[in-house]
């Protein structure tokens, strides 16, 4: 489609930014943690998610998702012993049925649109595997742009030669993103269009194409495929975490689950210190450093 197609209007059959409560028909497609709220957050997403997933690939397992490019090295993904079985369903709260009949009214709109949907993933980074490229790496910023890169040179690598804009976040308040999409893409060329508090835009010359990258603020809230990468990061997250409450909860029955984010992750890992010696696990697979 051409770079100014609305995808929210050319999905609004099979998609909506917060259907009606009434609307059983249509899936939620917005920043995760709109869709994610509420009691019946978790099944919206795991809805949204499946059916996506149905248009490219019928596989349901955690794991086979994980694996996909662009992916973690095996070492790096089950290094963790609660990541060591990951073959557990992806979306378990969707039934396969349903996904296939999402999908084909995504599949219809997208159609109709004169659309396709070439890859749908997210990147996970695990612990061990964060903190190794933060000692590598030397800073947060650094180390979450380069994530980001090994996605934007996989999307340049599925797509051959054909027209693409990538669109993406901002990255914390930076603006300036020439010298590190120099270093990372390594074009013959980069033409700076514009670059401030609100975003910033780059075309970036190639032998044999152009591609255009659009750093937003709120882009997960704007555009409807960075909207879906939000969804497909929330879904890996959460059935990760998913893995690592059971193995916990199995070795310690009374261990209260987390979701592992601000004060209750630090009750966690209160809860938790006291054995970590006596099990033998490495601190620097357990959590981030930063």
């Amino acid at each position: 489609p051409d770079f100014e197609t609305e995808l929210w209007a050319e999905l609004a059959t099979s998609c909506d930014r917060k259907p009606a409560r009434t609307d059983k028909r249509r899936l939620w497609v917005n920043d995760s943690k709109k869709v994610h709220q509420g009691t019946l957050g978790r099944g919206r997403l795991e809805r949204t998610v499946a059916a996506f997933r149905q248009l490219l690939n019928t596989d349901t397992m955690l794991d086979t998702w994980l694996s996909e490019k662009p992916a973690p090295t095996t070492k790096d993904l089950h290094h963790a012993p609660w990541f060591k079985d990951l073959a557990i369903p992806f979306c378990p709260s969707t039934t396969l049925a349903r996904s296939k009949l999402d999908a084909s009214s995504v599949q219809r709109d997208l159609y109709n649109a004169g659309c396709n949907l070439n890859a749908f993933g997210a990147r996970v980074v695990p612990a061990a595997e964060y903190n190794n490229l933060l000692d590598t790496l030397g800073n947060k910023g650094a180390t979450n742009f380069e994530i980001a890169m090994q996605c934007a040179r996989h999307i340049i690598e599925i797509t051959g030669e054909a027209p693409l804009r990538i669109e993406l976040d901002q990255h914390g308040g930076r603006t300036d993103y020439r010298h590190v999409l120099s270093k990372a893409l390594n074009p013959k060329k980069i033409e700076v269009h514009g670059e401030n508090s609100g975003g910033s835009t780059y075309s970036l010359h190639f032998s044999e194409r152009t591609v255009q990258l659009r750093f937003s603020s709120g882009a997960d809230l704007v555009h409807l495929p960075v909207s879906l990468a939000s969804l497909a990061a929330k879904q890996s997250r959460e059935r990760m975490m998913d893995c690592f409450n059971d193995y916990w909860c199995e070795q310690f029955p009374d261990l209260k689950p987390t979701k592992g984010y601000g004060v209750d992750g630090k009750r966690w890992l209160a809860d938790i210190d006291p054995h970590l010696d006596d099990l033998q696990i490495d601190r620097a697979i357990l959590r981030r450093k930063r």
